[in-house]
């Protein structure tokens, strides 16, 4: 941040419409490539892996680092699993930029942040797979 910079909300609504653009892209060539049937079938196993994991007992969900190393609060990330969950589960609604923008309160002896993202990016890709 830095006064006279750019619009961190004008900024991240133009990389979210990039990133649109280019999953947009990405679907049209592996569907030409692999065709429409074996895309979506690739799709609804990412999303069967993803719920699979959502679908651990709160406090289990993922790793955790060693209580020297700072990960993600387990409630935070817990609280949002159980919306995600309601997501794919139950249809609730939940938006792209809802999972992109989530920010999760730092904890000693947390969740490994690298396995919480890769699930974050999972969940935008089957989101942007089923637009």
């Amino acid at each position: 941040m830095k006064k006279g910079g750019y619009s961190t909300q004008h900024v991240d609504a133009a990389l979210e419409r990039l990133e649109d653009a280019f999953a947009a892209r990405e679907r049209e060539r592996e569907i030409a490539d692999v065709g429409q049937k074996a895309w979506y079938a690739e799709a609804r196993s990412k999303a069967s892996d993803v719920v699979a994991r959502l679908g651990r007992p709160d406090g289990q969900r993922f790793q955790r680092v060693s209580v020297l190393t700072t990960g993600y609060h387990p409630k935070d990330v817990d609280a949002f699993s159980r919306r995600l969950h309601g997501y794919f589960k139950d249809g609730k609604p939940l938006s792209l930029t809802e999972v992109r923008s989530i920010v999760f309160r730092p904890k000693h002896g947390g969740y490994r942040e690298a396995q919480v993202d890769a699930l974050l990016d999972a969940v935008v890709e089957v989101m942007l797979a089923v637009r």
